[in-house]
């Protein structure tokens, strides 16, 4: 059904028809475009609701997505840099307070994913596709009901699309945990993120297996609430923000926005003299 979805709308673009875009074409061809995205560089504010608090962090952020290799360093000077191509397993972090040396640390495990949504494998556009890609398999035939195009938007001095979403039916559901599932194939699976997972069910390690047949609680779609611009350009979202059952859940905005770029292999390197390891 998706893969039918996903065919029209592409096949029905608004330069063939003459026509302004539906909510459904716009959709389906930023997914497209999100696939095609190597690299990306850009400036990110995020704001998330965290124990009933709104953390807000600034980051500016570099990255390769294949093999992945990615530098960021945010508004308090921590800066973290990963690349696969020295080591899968852990991500190198300058954490700009005490210790105050450098640390090596896994970025699945708590220490990096504290007071966080997600963790730096969820940086870049493709997270953001594959939820909506999981959003609209489930609005299927309700999709008009539920996603509203809201015509065109200034954000950042750039014209964009504004997209609304609303699912009347959000709330928590039981599911039942199968063989060697984590938390993260779940999340994965679903298109729901981990941290309301992580939250709503006690004794979940990151990492390990969750015992088969365990009943969790789970959201039953990733918000009830998403406010989205795409930026009419790059065709890309340049800002998210989404609501859950206790209100403001999580904001994103991508600012100085740049794609497809040739970046020096130096930049993925601790020796890069513009970075403080």
């Amino acid at each position: 059904m998706l893969a039918f979805i996903l065919f029209v709308a592409l096949s029905l673009k608004p330069s063939h028809a003459g026509l302004q875009p539906t909510c459904r074409q716009l959709i389906a061809s930023m997914i497209e475009t999100i696939g095609h995205v190597k690299t990306a560089s850009y400036t990110l504010s995020a704001a998330e609701r965290v124990n009933g608090k709104i953390l807000r962090a600034s980051s500016n952020i570099k990255l390769h997505l294949s093999p992945r290799q990615l530098y960021f360093k945010n508004n308090l000077g921590v800066e973290v840099l990963y690349n696969e191509l020295d080591d899968k397993k852990e991500a190198l972090v300058n954490p700009n307070a005490f210790p105050y040396i450098n640390l090596k640390l896994d970025p699945f495990r708590s220490i990096m994913r504290n007071n966080q949504h997600h963790t730096i494998f969820e940086l870049g556009f493709h997270h953001i596709g594959s939820i909506l890609t999981n959003a609209v398999k489930q609005s299927e035939l309700n999709f008009d009901k539920w996603f509203t195009y809201m015509g065109i938007v200034k954000f950042n001095n750039k014209d964009c699309y504004k997209i609304y979403f609303e699912y009347p039916d959000f709330k928590y559901v039981k599911y039942t945990v199968r063989k060697k599932e984590t938390l993260r194939s779940i999340a994965q699976k679903l298109g729901i993120g981990e941290y309301r997972i992580i939250q709503n069910n006690i004794n979940i390690s990151y990492t390990e297996y969750i015992k088969e047949g365990r009943i969790l609680s789970i959201p039953n779609v990733y918000a009830s609430k998403t406010l989205m611009y795409i930026d009419k350009e790059l065709n890309l979202p340049v800002f998210i923000k989404a609501f859950d059952d206790q209100g403001f859940y999580e904001s994103y905005e991508f600012s100085d926005l740049k794609i497809n770029m040739n970046f020096n292999v130096k930049e993925f390197d601790r020796s890069f003299a513009k970075y403080n390891f």
